[in-house]
């Protein structure tokens, strides 16, 4: 793309197909077929934006898919089967050409991944940073199963389909040399969606999770310090690790569509843990830690919120 700048493309498709017969004998030998069933699989990348800031452009999520679904269709479901397809691809360009609607479902969206080296130069960093990186990944996929009936029609049992950024986007920094140690840290946002139509119901239920992930460390090794008179070296890291994630369910009612649908079950997790190890000649090492979890209920969730501490002490003795 550009200097320190790399992209990479990539897709896949997959498919199966499982026929089982039953087979039945008379007196005189003669064999019939009584049974025959036959079902299958999909599976391949997909390219699905959440309707959000300038992605609204592309016209795609679920809503879309209630504008393209008709409840009073001759086959409703159908009917909602291909809306639910069309209304989540947010660049349907093989769907636009009829010479290839017998093979759209096999032909697979590319994904991506994005990764930057060399930001360090920039103002914003040069300060402070002796090398900073970033990444950024796109992943999304379309499952579809499907049975043939006793008549030979397809019905489609599940549909599904997922899009997530992973991440978002990803800073990892080395800073400048900081007493005498390395100091490493990282930033990443990332975010998956999933949208799931099964056959009984004319509902969509979405599973949503967010993650905010920061990590610090500091490290320094071969120091001299008394002890008793003798200088012995010591190696000391600390580290600090942040985490929140956010997961929530929504359920939609295509027959009676409401654009925010019906929330059910969520939570946020936020889990907080610094580090300290400090290691005296390569033969006694002490650790410790502090963890914070936390767990707070989101949406139509009934469990209560908790909060749990944990402290510990670890001391190592390598004895020759």
């Amino acid at each position: 793309l550009w200097e320190g700048a790399k992209l990479d493309l990539n897709w896949k498709v997959g498919w199966s197909i499982n026929k089982s017969s039953n087979l039945k004998s008379d007196a005189d030998g003669r064999t019939t077929v009584t049974n025959l069933t036959s079902s299958g699989t999909i599976d391949r990348s997909f390219l699905s934006f959440p309707p959000s800031l300038f992605l609204s452009v592309f016209n795609s999520g679920i809503k879309r898919v209630n504008e393209l679904y008709d409840p009073e269709a001759p086959n409703s479901r159908e009917n909602l089967s291909n809306a639910f397809v069309t209304g989540f691809e947010s660049f349907p360009i093989f769907a636009k050409l009829g010479f290839l609607k017998d093979v759209v479902k096999y032909i697979p969206r590319p994904n991506w991944r994005i990764s930057w080296d060399g930001l360090e130069t920039f103002f914003i960093f040069k300060s402070f940073a002796k090398r900073v990186s970033l990444t950024h990944e796109y992943r999304s996929g379309y499952t579809e199963g499907w049975k043939l009936t006793p008549d030979g029609t397809k019905e489609i049992l599940t549909q599904r389909i997922d899009y997530a950024f992973s991440p978002l986007a990803g800073f990892n920094f080395t800073f400048a040399d900081l007493w005498g140690g390395n100091l490493i840290s990282s930033v990443k946002y990332s975010t998956r969606t999933s949208f799931d139509l099964g056959s009984s119901t004319r509902n969509i239920t979405e599973t949503f999770s967010r993650d905010i992930g920061i990590t610090a460390g500091f490290s320094k090794s071969g120091f001299e310090l008394p002890l008793f008179g003798v200088y012995l070296k010591n190696d000391i890291e600390f580290s600090f690790s942040y985490n929140s994630t956010k997961n929530s369910t929504v359920i939609y009612d295509m027959n009676e569509f409401v654009e925010d649908g019906t929330p059910k079950d969520g939570t946020i997790r936020t889990t907080l843990e610094p580090r300290i190890k400090y290691t005296i000649s390569s033969k006694v090492t002490i650790s410790i830690f502090y963890r914070r979890s936390s767990v707070e209920p989101e949406g139509a969730a009934r469990i209560p919120p908790t909060t749990t501490n944990e402290a510990g002490l670890d001391v190592h003795i390598s004895i020759n």
